[in-house]
């Protein structure tokens, strides 16, 4: 998924995954360099806003749908972001590659 953000905005970043995944523990993680997960915000209940780390997620479980929200973009959010599942035993797996762009001021 490649999405396009202004700065100051806001940007949503909607993931589907399995229902044989739907109890386990989502997140999203930003790349960084060689490292896959740099920085990561994760969700542990269904249908609540998890509010720490920089992007805002919400996890309808009967949707199977993951839901990202970025505020008050700036021209650093602009990477390559994963959004993936851990099962109880800390396995990860990456489902969605999301590429966000932030155009620079003009």
């Amino acid at each position: 998924i490649s999405l396009s953000a202004a700065a100051g905005g806001s940007v949503n970043i909607s993931c589907k995954y399995p229902q044989s995944h739907s109890a386990d523990v989502k997140f999203v993680c930003r790349r960084s360099g060689s490292d896959l997960c740099a920085e990561e915000t994760s969700v542990k209940k269904n249908r609540r806003w998890s509010a720490e780390g920089q992007i805002q997620l919400y996890d309808d479980r009967e949707q199977q749908l993951l839901t990202g929200t970025i505020s008050h973009v700036t021209q650093q959010h602009s990477a390559e972001y994963w959004c993936g599942v851990q099962s109880d035993q800390g396995h990860k797996s990456f489902i969605t590659r999301v590429l966000i762009s932030v155009p620079g001021q003009y």
